[in-house]
């Protein structure tokens, strides 16, 4: 979806996944050290789509929003920037979620963690889906 919307608004595309891979090729995703890094990389991140932002052009923040609290900050951070806000929500059943990223790591497709099925039941255990009383658009 971040890819397509890259190309069709068109939008810069921040993905965290490919920066921590290319900053941290060996840092496994579930590493004790990767959530502290992984807000470092945000916040370059964020820092760098601010710029892009003033120049006119839209950014798409690839990352997991999985929580309402997560949205809610990376909206206020974006609303107060004075940009527009959208949540593009993508429903997927479980066993294509869990196909797909089998799949993934078989390609050993670049920018991407490899998951194995227990990563992605654990992520959708905690996935709350977007709900219209968070005060943002959502689109499917």
């Amino acid at each position: 979806m971040a890819r397509e919307l890259e190309t069709g608004l068109p939008a810069v595309r921040f993905s965290l996944d490919e920066w921590m891979l290319r900053l941290y090729p060996d840092l496994h995703f579930a590493s004790g050290d990767y959530a502290e890094l992984a807000e470092d990389c945000k916040s370059l991140i964020w820092d760098t789509a601010l710029q892009i932002l003033s120049a006119g052009t839209d950014v798409v923040l690839d990352w997991n929003q999985w929580s309402r609290e997560r949205r809610a900050v990376w909206a206020g951070k974006a609303q107060a920037a004075g940009a527009a806000v959208a949540v593009h929500y993508v429903r997927t059943p479980l066993q294509t979620s869990i196909e797909r990223a089998v799949a993934r790591a078989c390609r050993r497709e670049a920018g991407s963690h490899r998951l194995e099925e227990a990563d992605v039941r654990h992520l959708a255990g905690i996935f709350q889906a977007p709900e219209p009383s968070e005060g943002l658009p959502i689109l499917s």
